[in-house]
């Protein structure tokens, strides 16, 4: 099946016509399932005068596991109001959605979550172009409200080895470096996300005195992406200077829209930092994304 306009025409003809809506994107829905990923939420947006955020769970949720999409649609602060509201997937074949009749959100002073466990089967999301591409659109729309000009749209995306997916520190006169205080590597990119790599050079925690600790740390994000969580799947490694048999740690991250870390305390213990990992007073630590998530306005 082909689309009969291009996709980013879809998301613009769609915001025009559907003023009290807001489209959820997601490229690339295979990657869920390969990475496990049970539920996509998207990033925080303003409609109907408040604030939401929408969740998918692309293989289901609960009794719909295995057999449905589940979708649900949650208030991040209080509803003051009774609000008539449509969950969505759009067709990329022609002018329609699949849904469910009008839902009401009640007044809640308290985040709560409406929303379907049997939204539609995987059957019907793959066979009636709604899934085309890898891409589907699901979404929201609010009945009886002042519109926005226009509606709006976000993507989610997982990038499989992303661009700078492979980032190296070098410390240099390690032995200068205060053993008892945090260090962090320059800021760098991946994805639409800030990072940089924090280590504690005599162990951190409970591990103090003990082990290397290595952490992932997700910071701020580039300019004009959506302030949302994001996912990854890394290493932390500390490389092997004479052979190349590095020491690294696996870790996958849900990081919070807020700065957060990852990682490991007892990574390595402070017995085997030496040769071959440090060596003439160098050491290198680094970090590889196997993927990682961005979202984006569309």
């Amino acid at each position: 099946m082909s689309r009969p306009i291009p996709i980013e025409e879809m998301v613009r003809l769609f915001k025009s016509r559907h003023t009290t809506s807001h489209l959820f994107k997601i490229d690339n829905f295979s990657l869920l399932k390969k990475y496990g990923i049970e539920k996509v939420e998207s990033s925080v947006f303003d409609l109907a005068g408040h604030k939401w955020t929408l969740s998918v769970y692309p293989n289901g949720h609960k009794s719909a596991k295995g057999t449905h999409v589940s979708i649900f649609l949650m208030n991040q602060v209080s509803v003051n109001v009774l609000l008539t509201y449509k969950l969505f997937v759009v067709s990329q074949l022609e002018r329609k959605w699949h849904s469910k009749s009008k839902d009401q959100f009640d007044t809640n002073p308290e985040p709560s979550t409406e929303g379907f466990y049997e939204f539609i089967s995987l059957a019907d999301l793959k066979r009636n172009g709604y899934l085309i591409g890898d891409c589907c659109m699901f979404g929201v729309k609010f009945y009886e409200i002042e519109p926005a000009n226009p509606g709006t749209a976000e993507c989610f995306s997982l990038i499989e080895k992303p661009l700078n997916h492979k980032v190296t520190w070098m410390m240099s006169k390690f032995s200068s470096f205060n053993p008892g205080k945090a260090h962090q590597s320059n800021e760098f990119v991946v994805g639409t996300r800030k990072w940089r790599i924090e280590v504690h050079p005599r162990g951190y925690d409970e591990e103090k005195d003990k082990s290397f600790s290595v952490y992932l740390s997700a910071e701020g994000f580039v300019k004009n992406a959506p302030n949302t969580k994001t996912y990854a799947s890394f290493k932390l490694r500390v490389l092997d200077q004479v052979s190349w048999n590095h020491a690294e740690r696996a870790g996958t991250e849900w990081f919070d829209a807020e700065p957060e870390q990852s990682g490991f305390a007892d990574f390595m213990p402070l017995g085997k930092l030496d040769e071959p990992y440090l060596v003439k007073d160098k050491l290198y630590v680094g970090v590889e994304f196997e993927v990682v998530s961005t979202t984006n306005y569309c």
